[in-house]
């Protein structure tokens, strides 16, 4: 049977995005970095009786097919089907079914508290180090790192998308695990005249019940002037997406002495749930003009803006001193706890019971964020047919701001003499007594008691200038040397005014107690949370919380305002004020203690900047005729980096108990700032050999190159101290250890030496099979550690001391990490099958990666150093398939995509305290050895085994006109972390989240 390509002018977008100058350095497999054609000939729909027509998304896997077959290095496709669309909502989600390559379900690694809907994070092969392209050229957003935030990007704007795996010589360094090349399109890339194209949906999550519209539409056309073919192009996106999620969360299970045994008990727990939504805005449009055969030019703008506000609510026990009656709970065999109808606080003076309330802490956190960034290029491809030089060339500029604001505020509430927690389950269970349930209804048992606001306002920019120049061989082994040379000069100023935790009125500084029956009229509300995990766990009962109405004000100078004077008395009343009603107006005290509101300089600002120049070289040799031996591509590539910052080091007052006195650590700030500058050399071989025209195997060895995150690199930093909870109501924290956290400007490149096999077969349009083995070694990884080191600290009364703090700092690894692995993937067809049957295909990946880090160290309970930990964000196993049904009218996909554990952090926020192991009443004994009795963790917090299964359906109606309906989630899958570092190498669970499945119908037309 006849297999062809047809369908609407739209196919030709999708699959071939470049200038036609650039169309012979395609077809030669070379993949220039500014180029994003898929080098597919997409013919019209011409088939005589009994063809098989392949359009739609069938279309589309053979145009991404053909792009990989093509490719001088090793990379995979995903391109958008003739109506315009990328088969997923988001970019994140498009690039977990790419072999290899593997998304993080959190706000971001190194974050395990926070949980993404629709992922963050993208490694290939295991690498975090992936680089951001557009078309070709470096894109990225204002947060601190180097790559653009994968969510901020509209799919609608693509044509398509290219992971590289390997590099070549003329590739921009940057991305020890690949490359990201997020393809527009282009005026020229369409057959001429003009054409329109549009996209409308509606999509509902069934746990946030919001609905959620998209759309977008593309308007292109070219025209034969006197001064040449000028082609415009213009592609408007706009998309919302609501989602609710759900949380349960444990502390570090501690090391506590009971009845002359040691036990390892939970420090509490933590439940809520948290509504997010946001908005992106994507503008795109490009002016191409070529004045001749011979020379194209192109000008672009994209605009991506992400808009996003979330709603919070959790409630927290957090408690080093819980204990149990081992005679009515349920330990494993390593002594953790399984089970307990009662966790309390005890005296760790005599052991026993206290006689005060465990205190729950909760929060009412509102967070709005606005993203911008904005990429302006001018390029130019001059490539005569009867001459062998070709030239290229580009200016680039991006402008990317991000603001941040955050509000938290903080309430206390009595959890009676003790809670039950049962662990035995898939999901944790915690109960309260029923008089204690009874006591959540009374607003006067809710106390404020502090506010915590986060504020961000970044901005950076890139200047870059690109010239490429290709000689060509018309004889010979040798086919063509390329040589050209790369300007760019990155600067981002950021604005942070940290996490300014401040107490409210709480007596004892200076503002009386008030509770949620003093609460002005909108400022708090009973929270109910409604079928939490739907229905599959206990929770205490629904809770009173601030409002989102006050916390969306953010406006802490009004909500830490003083109440009237003489609004609680007598006197006696100023530890609890509820008799005294409700206020007519917000403010609840505690003003005198908060830093000024807004951005303060100098503390507040970090400016980082990076200039990078390069130069390479490239030989292009072999594969001339059909079936010759050898072809490929040798190069070089030299870059030097000049890395500087500028900052602060800031100690954060705070007011605390130590050694039995009260005192406090000033406010203070030291400026400290940092320059680098590093050449390396980057070279990369890359080997072809296709003994027929469907079979490839490639080999190839490159050295590729991250640069640290600004956020790694920043001259910032704090010194501080932690605190425990204090046991007598409203007093000062007592002291446990001090605290100190760094960047560090002076942190190298990491490199990575890369050893890359690949065997490809391709049967037919749309059979493929390809394994791919892999090697990594890699030098001079960040990594962000928990050590001990000397710090001074200033107290407010003008005396200072030399201490020993907990430093969570950035260095460059010592030890080299290793990854090695394989990926394995295909696809087929049964187009042997008669009729209907024809449709039906199947897809699927694997990829099985090791990984060895052991610059990497982390604590275990009891103190003790390890550095037996993979690399972040690593997952050993890897796989996606999907069941496919492509035949006019109908494209049927049910795809499912699971990834094993991985590593999230080993230092990050909960997991790392100190805590006091009691040996017996009154007596702390020194796990680690350190310089104080308090023992110091750092626990490995990991990723578990996570899996979704999608599905969608779109009937084409005709050839201008179709509707689909889409299913994410399906499953409503669980995510769960879990902790290590417990004796017997046990791992427990961290966190539990679950979020909405989601249903999307929509509309597409092209004409």
């Amino acid at each position: 049977m006849l297999l062809r390509s047809g369908g609407s002018c739209l196919a030709v977008a999708a699959m071939a995005v470049a200038a036609p100058g650039w169309a012979q350095t395609v077809a030669e497999g070379a993949p220039d970095p500014a180029q994003a054609s898929a080098a597919v000939d997409v013919q019209a729909d011409t088939s005589s009786e009994g063809d098989i027509v392949v359009t739609g998304r069938r279309a589309a896997l053979e145009a991404a097919d053909e792009r990989k077959r093509r490719s001088e290095t090793i990379i995979d496709s995903v391109v958008a089907d003739d109506a315009g669309k990328l088969p997923d909502n988001s970019i994140t989600e498009v690039l977990q079914r790419v072999s290899g390559v593997s998304i993080v379900r959190f706000a971001a690694l190194g974050d395990p508290d926070h949980f993404s809907v629709q992922g963050s994070g993208v490694q290939v092969r295991g690498l975090t180090g992936v680089a951001s392209r557009l078309n070709g050229r470096e894109i990225f957003s204002a947060n601190n790192g180097r790559a653009i935030l994968w969510s901020d990007v509209t799919p609608e704007l693509m044509a398509a998308v290219d992971v590289y795996k390997a590099s070549t010589a003329d590739l921009i360094e940057g991305g020890t695990g690949g490359q990201i090349d997020l393809r527009t399109k282009m005026p020229f890339d369409f057959d001429g005249g003009f054409h329109i194209a549009g996209t409308a949906e509606l999509s509902m999550g069934d746990m946030a019940q919001e609905a959620d519209p998209m759309g977008s539409v593309l308007f292109t056309d070219t025209f034969d002037t006197g001064i040449g073919k000028i082609g415009i192009l213009a592609d408007f996106a706009y998309s919302q997406f609501s989602s609710l999620s759900q949380f349960i969360r444990t502390e570090p299970y501690f090391r506590t002495r009971i009845n002359n045994s040691d036990y390892y008990i939970p420090g509490g727990f933590t439940f809520g749930d948290e509504a997010f939504q946001y908005r992106r805005y994507g503008i795109y449009g490009a002016v191409q003009w070529a004045p001749s055969e011979d020379l194209t030019i192109s000008a672009t703008f994209f605009q991506s803006r992400y808009k996003s506000k979330s709603s919070d609510y959790g409630a927290q026990v957090s408690s080093q001193t819980l204990a149990v009656d081992p005679a009515t709970s349920q330990f494993d065999s390593n002594g953790l706890l399984l089970k307990t109808d009662s966790l309390f606080n005890r005296d760790t003076a005599t052991f026993l019971p206290s006689t005060g309330q465990v205190t729950s802490s909760g929060n009412k956190g509102y967070v709005a964020s606005n993203t911008v960034t904005r990429d302006y290029s001018l390029s130019f491809a001059w490539a005569p047919s009867d001459g062998p030089l070709s030239v290229r060339g580009s200016l680039q500029r991006v402008d990317s701001k991000q603001v941040y604001d955050r509000l938290d505020i903080f309430r206390d509430l009595g959890f009676g003499q003790g809670f039950g927690m049962d662990l035995t389950g898939d999901l944790p269970r915690i109960t309260v007594s029923q008089a204690t349930q009874a006591s959540f209804a009374d607003p006067a048992n809710y106390f404020w008691s502090a506010s915590m606001p986060h504020n961000e306002n970044n901005t950076g920019r890139l200047d870059a200038g690109q010239l490429d120049a290709e000689y060509s061989f018309d004889e010979g082994f040798f086919r063509s040397i390329k040589v050209g040379g790369r300007y760019a000069k990155r600067t981002e100023r950021d604005y942070a005014n940290g996490y300014n935790w401040s107490a409210l009125g709480r007596g004892w500084n200076g503002d009386p107690q008030l509770t949620y029956a003093n609460a002005a009229p909108g400022d708090v509300a009973l929270h109910v949370f409604d079928d939490f995990f739907r229905g599959n766990t206990t929770l205490p009962g629904n809770l009173y919380f601030a409002t989102e109405e006050l916390a969306s004000r953010f406006d802490r100078l009004q909500l830490t305002n003083p109440p009237p004077a003489g609004f609680c008395n007598p006197p006696a009343t100023q530890d609890n004020c509820s008799a005294a009603g409700p206020l007519p107006v917000t403010g609840y005290g505690g003003q005198s203690g908060i830093r000024p509101v807004g951005f303060v300089l100098p503390d507040d600002r970090v400016d980082n900047r990076t200039e990078n120049l390069a130069g390479y070289a490239l030989v292009r040799f072999g594969g001339r005729d059909a079936g010759s031996a050898i072809s490929g591509n040798v190069g070089l590539r030299v870059v030097n980096i000049k890395n500087a910052g500028e900052g602060y080091i800031r100690q954060n007052g705070n007011t605390f108990i130590r050694n039995g006195q009260t005192v406090t650590l000033s406010s203070d700030a030291v400026p400290r700032s940092g320059k680098a500058e590093f050449t390396r050399f980057l070279p990369s071989i890359n080997l072809d050999y296709s003994p027929t025209d469907r079979v490839k195997i490639r080999a190839g060895y490159n050295v590729t190159l991250d640069l640290p995150s600004f956020n790694a690199l920043r001259a910032s930093g704090s010194v501080g101290v932690a605190t425990t909870s204090n046991p007598v109501q409203g007093q000062p924290g007592i002291f446990t250890n001090f605290t100190a956290e760094t960047g560090n400007p002076l942190l190298k490149p990491t490199l990575s030496n890369n050893f890359d096999l690949s065997l490809e077969y391709y049967a037919s349009a749309g059979t493929s099979f390809h394994i791919a083995p892999f090697y990594k070694r890699i030098t001079n990884l960040p990594v962000f550690s928990l050590t001990q080191r000397d710090v001074t600290v200033v107290f407010a009364d003008g005396t200072s001391e030399l201490v020993s703090a907990a430093a969570s700092d950035y260095s460059n690894s010592t030890e080299a990490a290793t990854v090695k692995g394989v990926e394995v993937g295909g696809r087929f067809f049964l187009d042997m099958l008669p009729g209907a049957w024809a449709g039906f295909g199947f897809e699927g990946n694997y990829t099985f990666i090791d990984s060895k880090s052991p610059g990497d160290v982390y604590r275990d309970i009891n103190g003790g150093l390890h550095n037996d930990a993979p690399l972040v964000g690593l997952s050993k196993h890897n796989f996606n398939a999907a069941l496919l049904y492509e035949r006019n009218p109908f494209s049927v996909r049910i795809a499912y995509s699971w990834r094993s554990r991985y590593l999230q952090s080993t230092n990050s926020n909960g997991t790392n305290p100190a805590y006091s192991y009691y040996s017996a009443p009154g007596v702390i004994t020194d796990l680690d050895g350190g310089p104080t009795t308090a023992t110091q963790i750092a626990l490995p917090v990991y990723g578990d085994a996570y899996g979704t299964l999608d599905a969608g359906v779109r009937f084409k109606v005709t050839e201008q006109f179709s509707f689909g309906i889409q299913g994410t989630n399906l499953t409503a899958s669980t995510q769960r972390t879990v902790m290590g570092g417990y004796p017997g190498g046990d791992l427990v669970g961290r966190s539990w989240f679950q979020s909405d499945r989601r249903i999307s119908m929509g509309i597409n037309l092209a004409f």
